[in-house]
């Protein structure tokens, strides 16, 4: 994603980059990198971590040996995902018209954690289709976001926020021409009650 001003949400992102990178820092996400890998089955996948933030999931792929790179809308934490992980990390914005900085069919796997609830309903065609030209046949994909009624709009602190209903996001990414593999409520070990987001795994045929 590119920090451009015209995109609150990264301009709200890139002015307190510094607090998220250390507000989720230890935010619990190694059992869903490792069913994530697992699916793939690949020794030294080729993953793209859409949305990296500061890099926490980014630095957990290089160190289960996958060839790792992160992509995120906000520059301020690009640099703190580059300086942190030694990874390459591009800025790209998914609501924009700039090229990707790689080429289709490019990897085994995407993940995208706490990427696609900042996106709006009308884009999720295009950026979904854009997720299943970078990943090569077979390839998987992985995304959490909140669950909700379906609202979304903008937030009193300037960012995007969607609410959607698990069917409207599952239905979503089957027109786009993925297959579910899995999907469970996160955190994991909570009551059913305060589960509130959905991670979903699949896979482009």
């Amino acid at each position: 994603m590119s920090g451009r001003a015209a995109n609150p949400t990264l301009a709200h992102y890139s002015a307190h980059a510094a607090l998220y990178a250390d507000h989720l820092a230890d935010h619990d996400s190694v059992g869903a990198r490792h069913r994530f890998l697992s699916a793939i089955d690949k020794q030294a996948p080729a993953i793209l971590d859409l949305g990296c933030g500061a890099g926490r999931d980014l630095a957990g792929f290089r160190d289960a040996g996958a060839m790792a790179i992160g992509a995120d809308g906000s520059p301020a934490l690009a640099a703190i995902a580059t300086q942190q992980t030694g990874c390459a990390v591009h800025v790209l914005d998914l609501l924009s018209t700039d090229p990707a900085p790689w080429m289709d069919h490019s990897f085994d796997g995407i993940w995208a954690h706490h990427l696609f609830f900042h996106l709006p309903e009308f884009a999720l065609p295009h950026i979904l289709g854009r997720v299943g030209n970078w990943l090569r046949s077979g390839g998987v994909f992985y995304a959490c976001d909140p669950t909700g009624d379906g609202m979304e709009g903008m937030a009193a602190d300037g960012r995007y926020l969607a609410f959607r209903r698990p069917q409207s996001w599952k239905a979503a990414a089957k027109r786009a021409g993925f297959t579910l593999l899995a999907d469970w409520r996160r955190p994991e070990g909570l009551p059913r009650h305060r589960q509130e987001w959905l991670a979903t795994l699949w896979r482009r045929l």
